[in-house]
């Protein structure tokens, strides 16, 4: 995979700028926590939590780690006053574990995003390395003691899903090292839980088998897609492999650049909203996983067009409720970002488009310049990754430098 050309050069700067300016009114745990608290305030809904990836400090030690490397590699600064504020995010995370324990092992909110964050940082400063092994060790310890039901109807969404579940720990556990027995086990249950919720369905809840990247079959998928590409393989995983691909393809409707999903088989709704969680994007993604996993260049083919039919519709006027990454425009952008590396041209065109109209949407009025618009209908000024501002100010800077950064791994597995 190739770096995507950069923005026209004022575009880029202007999604730098907004970048910079979100990183200030985010640049001490103390801000990212107040604005929390005043999220918390416009929401019926509990998302932050300190140590979390997603929705708390974790994430948000991403959001300085990413300005550090930007400021060092375009002659800004050495990155130094960044990186600083990105370690301060860590040992806030690391405190909230102290007074609350983290004792779920999930991706996006559990142990896995903590060691996510934590061994981006330790790239830049090798001192966080003993600290990252012995969060590899209490993940891999948590996963083994986990008891998984394996009884059909038994099984809910957060036990197998990339967010909170199997697939997202098995992405991480992927890149550990060292390996360690313990590690090798728990990534071990978790591929062959996997193996075992794509054989005939057993990820329905409720009668319903959800189509998605966050909680449905392109996360699984795409987690046991990169597994198999790194190497880390179990019984039955590449036939697991061949029947999501299978069963994705005959979910959609349409073909071509027609190719579309719902959020949910059966479903009474026509295609979910235009969204890296649900629905048509997350499920090309999916699809591009295993085309690189196997070398299906016919999947391939089918994924691209699949999301530029999806960027075609967008651009007609089907356009995300939310500026944000998990439901909305920024999501959006990384999906495009992503095809375009692997040589989709109607990613590559469609791309500095969806750029501008990120960046036109920021409001320097609002606290962090943009808001995110739930599925309750709530409007929110929420500080964190997936559903907020860090996670827009993360993708502008990506989107500036062309360059893919690590946390897109948390939502296109590679």
């Amino acid at each position: 995979m190739s770096d995507v050309a950069v923005l026209p050069a004022a575009l880029a700067a202007r999604a730098g700028a907004v970048a910079d300016l979100i990183g200030e009114r985010l640049h001490t745990p103390a801000l990212a926590a107040a604005a929390a608290v005043r999220a918390a305030r416009q929401t019926d809904m509990s998302f932050w939590a300190d140590a979390s990836l997603s929705e708390g400090h974790a994430g948000l030690a991403l959001l300085h780690l990413q300005a550090a490397r930007s400021a060092a590699a375009n002659g800004s600064g050495t990155g130094k006053k960044e990186f600083d504020r990105a370690s301060a995010f860590v040992r806030a995370a690391f405190s909230a574990t102290r007074e609350i324990p983290m004792e779920h092992p999930g991706l996006f909110d559990g142990t896995a995003g903590l060691a996510f964050a934590l061994q981006d940082v330790a790239r830049d400063e090798p001192r966080f390395l003993p600290s990252l092994g012995r969060l590899h060790d209490q993940l891999a310890r948590q996963v083994i003691a986990t008891d998984w039901p394996r009884l059909p109807g038994a099984v809910a969404d957060h036990h197998y899903d990339l967010v909170y579940g199997a697939a997202g720990i098995a992405v991480q556990l992927c890149s550990a090292s060292p390996v360690t027995p313990v590690v090798e086990e728990a990534l071990d249950r978790c591929l062959r839980h996997l193996v075992w919720v794509a054989t005939d369905g057993h990820w329905a809840v409720d009668g319903r088998l959800d189509t998605g990247m966050s909680h449905g079959a392109a996360g699984i998928t795409a987690a046991l897609a990169t597994a198999w590409r790194r190497g880390r393989r179990v019984p039955g995983q590449r036939a697991a492999l061949d029947e999501l691909a299978t069963w994705l393809l005959d979910a959609g409707s349409g073909g071509g650049r027609g190719l579309r999903w719902t959020r949910t088989v059966p479903t009474d709704d026509g295609e979910a909203a235009p969204a890296w969680c649900h629905g048509t994007g997350g499920v090309a993604a999916g699809l591009l996983a295993v085309s690189r996993a196997t070398g299906d260049r016919g999947l391939e083919e089918q994924a691209f067009a699949a999301l530029d039919g999806l960027l075609d519709r967008v651009f007609a006027g089907d356009v995300p409720r939310s500026p944000t990454v998990c439901h909305g425009l920024a999501g959006l952008a990384v999906l495009a970002h992503e095809f375009a590396a692997h040589g989709s041209g109607g990613a590559a065109r469609a791309l500095p488009d969806l750029a501008r109209r990120l960046v036109d949407s920021a409001d320097p009025d609002l606290p962090l310049l943009y808001r995110d618009h739930e599925t309750t209908g709530h409007i929110v000024d929420n500080p964190g990754l997936l559903t907020g501002a860090a996670g827009v100010a993360l993708t502008l800077r990506a989107l500036a430098t062309g360059h893919r950064p690590g946390w897109w791994s948390v939502l296109l597995p590679q």
